[in-house]
């Protein structure tokens, strides 16, 4: 117990009244239990516990009289007291005050759950809803890519065959140009398909796939990629390697567009349990209670999608960064192996 308010009839300062004390001791609400004599010099128990409850403070309240009957007691109850002790037995003060003490540890407790769940469920709300944004913009995107692209391509192929003459002396060249062009078209349907889901984690697994996504990331950003792995298996159950391949895309993509890094650091290792993935930039950082907010709020969602997948996959995340400081993001994941090889 840090502090108690204890009242008792002796006689209040002449610069204030009891009442006055009172209510300016609420403005520091350090006190977990408040004890009050119901008969105080021109001021009452109930008229103490009103101000309290004017304030809305959950203080438990416990009355101590000497003459209260029946009817004030049940009054008092109903005012909002917690209890109340008759002074002829102050044997029952003890108890009477742990009890209330424990009440009100569990109604925090329940206070802080119930808050939690809203927390939770007002991110869920803005992550279904950003989700379906971002499917749309996903959506849009391919088709885009395919029109423009991997569309254009194919009809300037089919235009310049239907234009072709063996007999030409051009046709060498023109068949040279529709062959360059059927591979641009091949490799754009490669990268859109690598975006959507490479095929070297279906293939080869988690550490193929994640070396080759930091290797592209530092090519077209420009910093130097370092990746390390111990104990990891060739092969993990297919969930684990999404969301530990997610994730780290996420980072990856996270640190390309804002950290201004010039070196990253990918682990990954195995432990009989745990898979552990660690991302660490040298880049400017940033303010990770700032960017929570503004995921909550339904801006950029990249923070609550991976806090999201390791929820679900069981697992936790950890970020730790600052404003002109290195980020550095912790992932641990339960370990569920597909096979077991080890590297």
């Amino acid at each position: 117990m840090r502090r108690s308010g204890v009242r008792s009839s002796s006689t209040p300062p002449p610069s204030r009244g009891f009442d006055e004390e009172f209510e300016a001791s609420l403005d520091r609400p350090e006190f977990e239990v408040i004890l009050a004599d119901y008969n105080l010099p021109n001021f009452d128990g109930l008229s103490a516990l009103g101000l309290l409850r004017e304030r809305g403070l959950e203080i438990p309240f416990i009355l101590i009289s000497g003459t209260l009957g029946e009817e004030r007691a049940i009054e008092s109850l109903k005012a909002g007291a917690t209890d109340y002790v008759m002074k002829e037995r102050l044997e029952r003060l003890a108890p009477v005050v742990t009890r209330a003490l424990n009440d009100r540890l569990e109604r925090a407790n329940r206070s802080a759950a119930q808050q939690a769940l809203r927390d939770a469920h007002r991110r869920l709300q803005a992550l279904s809803a950003r989700l379906l944004q971002v499917e749309e913009t996903e959506r849009r995107r391919i088709a885009r890519d395919l029109h423009d692209g991997v569309g254009q391509l194919l009809t300037a192929v089919k235009l310049r065959l239907a234009g072709l003459n063996p007999s030409s002396a051009e046709y060498g060249s023109r068949r040279s140009e529709c062959v360059a062009a059927i591979d641009d078209a091949l490799e754009q349907v490669r990268r859109v398909s690598r975006d959507l889901r490479p095929s070297q984690l279906d293939d080869l697994g988690l550490l193929a796939a994640l070396r080759s996504h930091l290797d592209q990331q530092a090519s077209s950003a420009g910093f130097k990629p370092n990746f390390t792995h111990e104990g990891v298996p060739l092969r993990l159950a297919a969930e684990i390697e999404t969301t530990c391949f997610r994730i780290a895309q996420e980072a990856l993509t996270n640190i390309a567009r804002h950290a201004q890094a010039s070196e990253v650091w990918v682990t990954l290792a195995g432990t009989d349990e745990e898979l552990r993935l660690e991302v660490r930039d040298n880049g400017r950082g940033f303010d990770v209670a700032a960017a929570r907010r503004g995921a909550t709020a339904g801006r950029s969602m990249g923070l609550l999608s991976m806090e999201e997948r390791a929820t679900l996959a069981g697992g936790r995340l950890a970020i730790d960064s600052a404003l002109s400081r290195e980020t550095r993001l912790s992932l641990t994941l339960p370990l569920v192996r597909a096979g077991a090889e080890q590297v």
